[in-house]
């Protein structure tokens, strides 16, 4: 059995890119849900918003990327859960991903609510060309799937492309965990299988694999 801090790889990349708007603690949670005021992180939003709607790759990237943290800073307020889950692996090879419980009634947190459906939106849309994100949004889509049910098969759609390039083409995204990738799309698939028509599924299975095999 082994763990990982879910939303590490956001933290790390947010940092990373704040050098570029004034040093910017993206990673602290009292910033990104509005507790502590940031005029700085404001106007980030704003230009970055504006750079992705101009469709720069790297600023989809990052819109993502803070619409999940955030996210993920809401949860650990409202559900006290520290965000992390588990990979546990069985004797024969096989893993599977354990993720921690959303937030009950989400629907009644207006602010966490605004949160989930944008991380869902932005993180679908960096997904198209990062296999990261598209596994991201498919494992938020699963947890959430009762509050979510127009999603559902564009989440799908995500797990599987995520399936096909991680567990059945074994290709590698940049420096990216395919094995732990691999064993979180099977779980998301897993878990949208019974959500989804099979006529559906077919369809969506066939547009992932294609997905995979094309994306450079």
């Amino acid at each position: 059995m082994t763990k990982r801090l879910l939303y590490t790889i956001v933290l790390a990349m947010l940092s990373c890119a704040s050098v570029h708007a004034a040093d910017l603690e993206l990673s602290d949670c009292d910033i990104l849900i509005g507790k502590k005021s940031n005029v700085e992180y404001k106007d980030w939003l704003k230009t970055n918003h504006k750079q992705a709607e101009a469709g720069d790759r790297d600023a989809i990237r990052l819109r993502a990327m803070e619409a999940h943290n955030r996210l993920a800073c809401y949860e650990e307020k409202l559900t006290g859960n520290n965000g992390w889950g588990m990979i546990v692996t069985s004797s024969d090879g096989t893993s599977e991903t354990k993720l921690p419980p959303g937030i009950t009634n989400i629907r009644k947190q207006p602010a966490a609510w605004r949160a989930l459906n944008q991380a869902v939106q932005y993180g679908h849309q960096a997904g198209a060309f990062d296999v990261g994100q598209k596994g991201a949004v498919a494992e938020l889509v699963a947890r959430y799937a009762a509050d979510l049910p127009q999603q559902l098969e564009s989440a799908y759609a995500d797990a599987a492309g995520v399936y096909e390039y991680d567990c059945v083409l074994k290709r590698q995204f940049g420096r990216r965990d395919r094995a732990a990738g691999c064993a979180s799309s099977r779980t998301a698939r897993a878990q949208l299988i019974p959500l989804v028509a099979p006529e559906r599924r077919q369809m969506l299975d066939a547009a992932a694999h294609l997905w995979a095999k094309q994306l450079r």
